[in-house]
């Protein structure tokens, strides 16, 4: 047994107060309390996962060996490949407690916590109960459904085991390298407000209402600082969740409250990208691409910065 494991495990007992089953642990070094007699549950051997915590399911179904889906959306990769890394430390999950009355304690019981039941085509491979996690010692509990020993395994966040559907998804809006960009437009339902911001030959940034015929007003030169953290914004633009499918289809995205297109040199490997934005609330704006269907809520404060005016964004002369 690893010390590393041994210490995760003794934390626990010592908080749980199971100290009769901290000698035993400590003076067996063989494998007798591994768990033992799984079947093969890693992510190229199963095609779906159900993961349910009393009416919140998901459902994690394998479209091939790089891509997994949550409904009708892709899985975010990160998210998925943490998840069948805690997924392979369950067959050396270290026993915890014995006795059925440490169940409620560690939230295993049967209809309490979270259900996690693997698939291969429609039989059953394997199914545990998940218990409660706590920062405390950042511990996940397994329990097989009919058995009474609770096993643990590293948790190092909560969550890993989620029944939100939400949690699935790629919470990431865009993510444009910076090296890519070309020029930014933000552009407003008043189309005398919108401009546009163009990399200049010197590294520095040209603020004009010039279209692509030249007519417009005079150009002007974009605050340095500015565009130093409008780039960094736009390389990762996180999402604070999703709106439903049933609110989403009643906004207007053809008519926003403001847009900003963020321009890619044509052999950059990465696309055009425009954002578009309704405010939702005082503190949260919705978010939308064109190439997704996804309804993003961002935070409120980026919402606003995405939509800067010209006057926020130029050197004022």
């Amino acid at each position: 047994m690893k010390s590393r494991q041994v210490g995760y495990v003794l934390i626990a007992l010592i908080l749980l107060g199971m100290s009769g089953l901290i000698a035993r642990i400590v003076t067996d070094s063989s494998n007798q309390f591994v768990m033992k007699g799984l079947m093969p549950i890693s992510g190229d051997v199963i095609d779906k996962v159900q993961i349910t915590d009393g009416n919140i399911v998901s459902e994690l179904v394998k479209v091939n060996e790089e891509t997994w889906r949550v409904g009708k959306h892709t899985i975010f990769t990160p998210r998925i490949n943490d998840f069948w890394a805690h997924v392979n430390d369950i067959p050396e999950a270290q026993l915890l407690a014995k006795k059925p009355k440490h169940h409620s304690l560690l939230g295993v019981s049967e209809g309490d916590g979270t259900t996690i039941t693997f698939f291969l085509g429609p039989s059953i491979q394997e199914e545990f109960h998940i218990g409660l996690w706590s920062p405390d010692v950042k511990l996940c509990y397994i329990r097989k459904p009919g058995k009474d020993e609770v096993y643990v395994i590293p948790c190092e966040r909560d969550g890993v085991f989620s029944s939100d559907p939400d949690t699935w998804r790629d919470p990431i809006v865009v993510s444009i390298p910076p090296q890519t960009i070309e020029s930014f437009e933000f552009i407003f339902p008043n189309s005398k407000e919108s401009y546009k911001v163009i990399k200049g030959t010197n590294e520095d940034w040209l603020v004009t209402t010039r279209d692509g015929n030249g007519n417009g007003e005079n150009d002007g030169i974009a605050d340095a600082q500015f565009m130093s953290i409008l780039i960094q914004t736009v390389s990762i633009v996180p999402a604070l969740g999703f709106e439903e499918d049933s609110i989403a289809k009643t906004l207007d995205f053809d008519a926003p409250d403001g847009s900003l297109r963020i321009n890619t040199y044509k052999d950059s490997g990465a696309p055009t990208t425009r954002i578009k934005l309704i405010m939702k609330d005082v503190s949260t704006y919705y978010a939308k691409i064109p190439s997704q269907s996804t309804v993003f809520i961002i935070d409120g404060s980026m919402g606003e910065f995405l939509l800067s005016k010209r006057e926020m964004i130029e050197i004022q002369k």
